[in-house]
């Protein structure tokens, strides 16, 4: 059965289906608008003020529908392409609505986790638009698309710019494993780049008057009439809700925490454990195909290559991520018999293989003091209150600790400092060095095995964030951006390369949707 009720929000009504509308109409309360859409409750009443008379009168989502954007995903890429639709409107003197749909009880999404930095130009640190451009594309093995990482290259100035703007100050900058150059930004003090950010996008999004949020949502379906989306259905506690619109942006994020299709498209990977949250389940790509979107590239999963091993839970299926910015600040690998056996700052993919072949799986990540100090003091010794790390007061300590020979480890270390400070070439052809490890100085070491940590492949789409079919046509009204698309990491994606997509993408997508919405009034 269908049913139709006024909810007060800005004139408009929600159209349900279910057997439980007795329900929402009993939440069907609020007399504030204003403090339902910034607060965003987590009430089946709450979200998007959705009109239903088109769509019951098969209506073609036109008109005053036509006008609202549908975000899907509460992430980096969905809040960067809802801030920028509500800027591009402003900017075109368009009257545009915009609403997010998220399906976990906040937003944040793995962005939140992001914790080595976002990448950008940086030309004062010896970087190039050619160098970023051929370092991205070495990485994706020969399946990037070269348009989209070139566009990801010359906008990547311009990220900074727009979260600056919001507050999220990124003065710090790292090289990273297989970049040529120092380009990753985040932040000197404060919580991991990722919730920085995620925070001050989270605050501005709640603060846009033109925009709704809608949490504990999951999308179902998106609707296309003729050819072209006219709205989403979404469950919201157990309620399925039909949302018209005239544009929907997929920001849903990837399937690292599913392992049915993780099983299904990378058996090895399938096999270890996760750095991803529970909601990385990859519905979006199956809304999408539904549609009639082309998939590209799913066999494609980074492992990356360290994942903390909690000596208290060592099999868990979900570990902590040892950020690539401690290998980025100088901690080095050692194996169990406490050797090196790989340049630390080579490519996720090249890293990971070499230690998938150590026993057991693992290695000892050991930081000396100075990358301690430049990583940050209070995040390693957080580590190490959480028991992921521990600190030795020296390489005696550290040979307890690693249990291998204090002699041997101290010869170890001493080659790795001759390394670094050009006496010599190191043994792994490692040329990056940010600091010396210090074998007379005192360490931190965790335990730290290879995990599934994003997925590569996802929805097609073209420079202009338009989600493709499987014949290269996009599908009008539809576009996607972040973890959910395909196409710009290829084989491999770089480190800080996750956050840069999601900001770039999700604008640009933010920006098309506008385009295309306008063109329907």
């Amino acid at each position: 059965a269908l049913l139709l009720f006024s909810l007060g929000l800005f004139g408009y009504n929600l159209y349900v289906h279910s057997g439980s509308a007795a329900k929402l109409l009993r939440e069907a309360r609020y007399t504030d608008p204003v403090s339902v859409m910034s607060t965003a409750r987590d009430d089946a009443t709450v979200g998007v003020p959705a009109r239903a008379t088109d769509l019951v009168s098969g209506g073609s989502g036109r008109g005053t529908d036509g006008r609202r954007i549908v975000v899907v995903g509460g992430g980096l890429a969905g809040l960067a392409a809802t801030i920028e639709a509500v800027e591009a409107a402003a900017a075109a003197g368009v009257a545009v609505e915009v609403a997010v749909v998220e399906k976990m009880p906040r937003l944040g999404g793995n962005s939140a986790k992001a914790s080595s930095g976002i990448n950008a130009l940086n030309p004062g640190g010896g970087d190039s638009h050619e160098l970023f451009k051929d370092d991205t594309l070495r990485s994706g093995g020969g399946l990037s698309d070269a348009t989209l990482v070139e566009q990801l290259v010359d906008l990547s100035p311009d990220v900074l710019k727009f979260l600056s703007k919001y507050g999220v100050d990124l003065a710090k900058v790292t090289q990273l494993g297989g970049h040529s150059a120092p380009r990753s930004f985040s932040n000197v003090a404060g919580p991991n780049v990722g919730l920085a950010i995620m925070s001050a996008l989270i605050k501005v999004v709640q603060d846009l008057p033109s925009v709704q949020v809608m949490e504990s949502a999951k999308l179902e379906h998106v609707q296309m009439q003729s050819g072209a989306v006219v709205g989403v259905e979404v469950v919201k506690d157990g309620v399925r809700l039909t949302i018209p619109c005239g544009a929907v942006v997929l920001a849903t994020g990837g399937f690292g925490a599913n392992r049915t299709l993780l099983q299904m498209h990378n058996p090895q990977a399938a096999s270890l454990a996760t750095t991803n949250g529970e909601w990385a389940q990859g519905e979006g790509l199956e809304v999408a195909a539904a549609v009639g979107a082309s998939l590209v590239h799913l066999e494609h999963v980074q492992i990356h290559p360290t994942g903390f091993v909690d000596p208290r839970d060592p099999s868990a299926g979900t570990k902590w991520l040892a950020p690539e910015k401690l290998r980025g600040v100088g901690a080095v690998l050692l194996n169990a018999d406490g050797r090196r056996f790989v340049d630390e700052l080579s490519t996720r993919d090249v890293v990971s293989q070499a230690l998938l072949k150590q026993p057991g799986q693992t290695a000892f990540l050991v930081l000396g003091h100075e990358s301690a100090v430049d990583f940050g003091l209070k995040t390693i010794e957080f580590y190490a209150a959480k028991g992921m790390a521990a600190h030795a007061e020296d390489v005696a300590a550290l040979a307890a600790h690693v249990n291998v020979d204090v002699a041997a480890l101290r010869e170890e270390l001493r080659v790795y400092d001759d390394a670094a400070a050009g006496r010599k070439a190191d043994a792994h052809g490692k040329t990056v060095f940010p600091h010396a490890v210090g074998a007379d100085g005192s360490f931190y070491v965790a335990s730290v095995t290879p995990v599934v940590h994003y997925t590569m492949g996802g929805v097609a789409v073209d420079s202009g964030a338009r989600v493709l079919s499987e014949g290269g046509v996009a599908l009008a009204g539809l576009f996607g951006a972040g973890e959910v698309t395909g196409g710009v990491h290829g084989r491999n994606r770089l480190g800080g390369n996750s956050l840069l997509e999601c900001a770039v993408y999700g604008r640009i997508a933010g920006r098309s949707a506008v385009e295309y919405v306008a063109r329907l009034m």
